[in-house]
């Protein structure tokens, strides 16, 4: 049962990612941005500087079409052992922490 809701769902998104920006070209990878090309992005933080504008997505880097995907970090991490270790090592710290916080309020 669920996983017929679960194929029906990815169906439904898929196809309305496709009339959602059909017309827009997609990037190498597949993706495609939410921003058309020339949008503002409302991102200027110096007063003299200019207001930064979405680009098309094949003028972008490919590597930011990986930055949100777990998968993709997971593997990347996975090549490198030592930043998978450093990764492991500040959640480990980050949890010590938290649990000596929660008992110094007892």
């Amino acid at each position: 049962m669920f996983a017929n809701l679960r194929n029906l769902t990815s169906k439904r998104a898929l196809s309305v990612s496709r009339a959602t920006f059909q017309g827009q070209k997609a990037s190498p990878s597949g993706v495609v941005s939410s921003c058309p090309a020339g949008t503002p992005l409302n991102l200027q933080i110096k007063k003299s500087g200019k207001e930064p504008v979405a680009l098309e997505d094949h003028e972008y880097p490919e590597w930011l079409w990986t930055v949100l995907d777990s998968r993709a970090q997971l593997k990347k991490l996975q090549e490198d052992p030592l930043k998978l270790r450093k990764k492991q090592l500040r959640s480990a710290n980050r949890n010590k922490i938290k649990q000596n916080n929660f008992l110094s309020e007892i």
